[in-house]
């Protein structure tokens, strides 16, 4: 992150090539997020970026809370990669990955991009919803429950119905085939597959019983 910047309802740093547009801490809302992003993107884009995971930030949080389970996310790091190719060498994920969450970081695919495939606010609450999941499980929950519940959080459940497998699995086979998956096509059907076990607990059991789970991994 660039230093240096001046105080003020929001701040904004430039360089040759990116720039960061971060929103302020105060001592109601400590929680920031720092947009680091290509000077080629047009400010309301940040500004729709930053909006949506403000917005993704107070939804989970109410959730959290109605569950019991206390959920205050630190300070977030948010990158918006200039290229396919800055994302895959910065992440190691495949080129079909739309971002990746580690720690207080995530990574995105470049924004045109995501938007062109229609998934740029569902892919911001997706790795918000990560980074809720990791800090109430403390790193600790099964995979298949994070993916599942993040695809959940997301609302992103329509988008994979198409993808699910015939056959179901057992949870712990699921998540031994989600270590590796091979294809596009094969994680597509793996988190279908999670998304479906979530919403199965979320129907019978309620949502709350998932933040649960999760804080008792």
């Amino acid at each position: 992150m660039e230093h240096g910047c001046p105080d003020g309802i929001l701040r904004v740093c430039e360089s040759p090539r990116l720039r960061v547009w971060a929103t302020p801490a105060n001592d109601l809302d400590p929680n920031t997020f720092a947009l680091i992003y290509p000077s080629d993107v047009d400010r309301r884009e940040a500004d729709q970026v930053l909006s949506t995971l403000e917005s993704a930030r107070n939804d989970f949080s109410g959730r959290a809370s109605a569950a019991s389970i206390p959920a205050n996310i630190p300070t977030l790091d948010i990158r918006l990669n200039e290229s396919t190719g800055d994302f895959t060498s910065r992440t190691g994920q495949p080129w079909w990955a739309a971002a990746a969450t580690k720690g207080n970081r995530i990574e995105l695919q470049p924004v045109g991009l995501l938007k062109r495939r229609g998934v740029l606010t569902t892919t911001l609450r997706h790795e918000l919803a990560h980074v809720f999941i990791d800090l109430v499980s403390r790193n600790r929950a099964a995979r298949w429950m994070e993916e599942g519940f993040a695809i959940y959080l997301a609302g992103e459940g329509r988008l994979f119905e198409q993808y699910v497998r015939r056959g179901a699995i057992s949870n712990e086979e699921l998540e031994r085939q989600l270590e590796h998956p091979r294809t596009q096509q094969e994680m597509r059907g793996l988190y279908a597959q999670a998304y479906i076990s979530v919403n199965q607990l979320v129907r019978y059991e309620g949502e709350a019983s998932v933040w649960k789970k999760l804080a008792a991994s």
